[in-house]
């Protein structure tokens, strides 16, 4: 850190200045829309300008050089906006024949598969009762029945799947039955594909035969290829927990881990200088197709272009400039897909990266160990801790916890996967030899096995986790602030900067405390969406009171699905011991308004005893007398919650806008807020 404020000047950074500017640009293209007529005259006029001032520098009476540092900066902001506008200016367009883009994969209650549709791709849904087996990659289908586009039917501060959708051109989606679709034929797939498609078989295969347990199959398939597909969802909760979940999301971690085999089966090269160019291209085949083989995501992308670009330099003589590499990575990946830089892998990656740059030196002197070991030991914790302070804010904002155990779990598990990674890759060596094959996949099975009692002990401390975090853009800001400053001043011992630390947490705490106000005063009613049940939550002040199907509640994975974000969201982590609000079922009565929960077990005479209803939630009836309720009730707003089928709902509203009743349906437009 000290070497990067004292001894490189900003003006070595070229790359990092051109990769912000670029990064300017994508922001501007996604909030400010420029014709391309005029972003063309803009580019031109500033290539000019860039041109005629670069000219002009080489004469000694001229000293306006910054002008040309602006016109480059400026260039490289309008091929941000041009990238941003031609990669989302998708032409969206419906077509009936969709060449299948991966072979189908076992769901719960479904086959899902993705299909290239024109520019876009499509999410399919196969009927279980279907012959899967004349489904694959390349086998082209013609449907007979229309897509539907993806709705954002989502609970507040939940998931947005369409969003995450639309980020992998992914706009429609279709269920299919026997009697939806053809087959047409099967189309050949390009040869990359092909291979790739062959190679990720072989994989699965491999591990399939020589690991028997699913569970661990499943890590193993993470952790060598990042095919996800298999895993246990409660294991993964663990691994999230304990805050690992990286070691089975393919990173630069496993690129690193990959690089380093290379390096040690080639040193034997090292004695060949006329060789050195053999063994950098091997080495680079090899890593780009690593990267494809595990689909090419933004972290892994990332550690595969710095190590692309480190490598060319070494082929060239060229010194590297660590900033600047990563720098030129970020700048390639995002001028091929500007949607990166809303990649929660992407933006984790580099902040790890930059935390690692800049601070795991000045940490590692803290503290002095005479004894290797216990240095080495040392030196992977500041690495980690270094890695930690960048993607700490970030980790708030995304996931709205923090895992407590992250230096710990990490000591442990990072080693460990470690040598579970190269035990795999040596088990596909050694693949056909089943005699070696074997005890190898047992052997590494055990490992994989301690490995997840690890995780799923340490996640089942009761301090594992501190969750209900809820922290807004800009106080990510000033936590950005606050480290990044508090560092510096620990190294540079500048009182500006020890200020400046101070003005971020304050700030922080201020608005903290303040949204804490605002919450405290709440009180309001929410009907979640979780398909097939009801779940109902009355906020008053920080707690909630739960009203719907127990398992929503008991259930883990559906509590933080369907219930959490919205209760981090509005920061009522508490349970409810009692409350204001008269809830006795089917009536909740608020200071202001009053609530009616319509069940099977509720007699519809009994509305008659109702006066005054404001709002009507239909929970798993069979009939509704919507002619009864217009009558007693002609301002009610009619709420149908997840536990009623989608085809009952779409009669009650055609039913209820013969009527002129106000209604909303939670399965299809997402959870109800509603004020008490």
């Amino acid at each position: 850190m000290a070497t990067i404020f004292k001894e490189r000047s900003w003006w070595q950074f070229t790359l990092t200045r051109i990769t912000i500017a670029l990064i300017v640009g994508i922001l501007l293209g996604k909030y400010i829309h420029i014709p391309e007529s005029l972003l063309g005259v803009c580019l031109s006029v500033f290539i000019a300008v860039w041109f005629f001032a670069d000219q002009l520098s080489t004469q000694a009476y001229y000293n306006k050089k910054w002008i040309s540092g602006l016109a480059i900066l400026l260039v490289f902001i309008c091929v941000g906006i041009a990238v941003y506008q031609f990669r989302t200016n998708l032409k969206i367009q419906i077509q009936s024949k969709v060449v299948l883009l991966e072979t189908p994969i076992k769901k719960p209650n479904s086959y899902q598969a993705t299909a290239a549709m024109g520019e876009t791709v499509l999410l399919i849904y196969f009927n279980p009762s279907i012959n899967i087996n004349l489904l694959k990659a390349g086998t082209r289908i013609q449907l007979l029945k229309k897509p539907l586009p993806i709705s954002n039917a989502n609970n507040p501060g939940g998931f947005n799947f369409k969003e995450y959708a639309a980020s992998q051109k992914i706009f429609y989606q279709v269920y299919l039955t026997e009697s939806n679709f053809n087959i047409l034929n099967n189309t050949q797939l390009p040869i990359s594909e092909s291979i790739l498609n062959k190679a990720k078989n072989f994989v699965l295969n491999t591990l399939e035969k020589n690991i028997k347990q699913f569970r661990e199959r499943s890590i193993a398939e993470a952790l060598l290829i990042g095919y996800k597909k298999n895993l246990d969802k409660e294991l993964m909760n663990a691994y999230s927990i304990t805050g690992v979940i990286h070691i089975i999301a393919i990173s630069g971690l496993h690129l690193g881990m990959i690089y380093a085999l290379l390096l040690w089966l080639f040193k034997p090269l090292n004695r060949l200088k006329k060789m050195q160019w053999f063994k950098r291209v091997i080495i680079l085949l090899i890593l780009w197709g690593f990267t494809l083989l595990t689909g090419a995501g933004a972290s892994v992308l990332r550690a595969a272009v710095m190590f692309s670009f480190l490598i060319l330099g070494e082929q060239l003589n060229r010194p590297n400039q660590i900033m600047n590499t990563l720098a030129a990575s970020a700048f390639c990946l995002l001028l091929l897909n500007p949607l990166f830089l809303w990649d929660i892998g992407f933006q984790l990656s580099y902040a790890a990266v930059i935390g690692i740059i800049a601070f795991s030196k000045s940490i590692e002197k803290w503290i002095y160990l005479e004894n290797k070991i216990l240095s080495h030991c040392w030196q992977l914790c500041s690495v980690t801790i270094s890695a930690q302070l960048l993607t700490v804010p970030l980790l708030l904002y995304y996931f709205n916890s923090f895992p407590n155990l992250f230096l710990f779990t990490n000591f442990i598990a990072v080693p460990i996967s470690g040598i579970i990674l190269y035990l795999l890759i040596g088990l596909l060596a050694v693949a056909p030899f089943s005699f070696i094959a074997k005890p190898l996949g047992a052997l590494t099975e055990w490992l994989i096995l301690a490995l997840n009692d690890f995780i799923q002990n340490s996640a089942n401390l009761p301090f594992a986790l501190t969750n209900y975090i809820q922290i807004s853009l800009f106080q990510v800001i000033c936590l950005y602030l606050f480290i990044l400053a508090l560092i510096h001043f620990i190294i540079e011992k500048k009182m500006i900067s020890w200020w400046i630390a101070c003005v971020g947490l304050v700030t922080f705490i201020a608005i903290r405390s303040l949204e804490i106000i605002f919450y405290q005063k709440q009180q309001k009613l929410i009907i979640y969406h979780a398909p097939k049940f009801t779940a109902i939550d009355v906020f008053e002040g920080l707690r909630h009171w739960y009203i719907g199907h127990p398992i929503i509640e008991q259930n883990v994975l559906l509590k933080n699905n369907y219930l959490i974000p919205t209760r981090t969201l509005y920061r009522a982590s508490e349970r409810l011991n009692s409350t204001k609000t008269y809830i006795k079922e089917p009536i909740i009565i608020g200071p202001n308004k009053t609530v009616l929960l319509l069940q099977p077990r509720l007699l519809f005479r009994d509305l008659y005893m109702v006066p005054k209803v404001d709002l009507i939630v239909v929970s798993g009836v069979k009939t509704l007398p919507l002619s009864t309720i217009a009558a007693l009730y002609p301002k009610v707003v009619l709420v149908f919650d997840s536990s009623n089928p989608l085809w009952k709902i779409q009669l009650w509203k055609k039913e209820a806008e013969r009527l002129h009743l106000r209604h909303h349906s939670v399965p299809e437009q997402g959870a109800f807020e509603f004020n008490l």
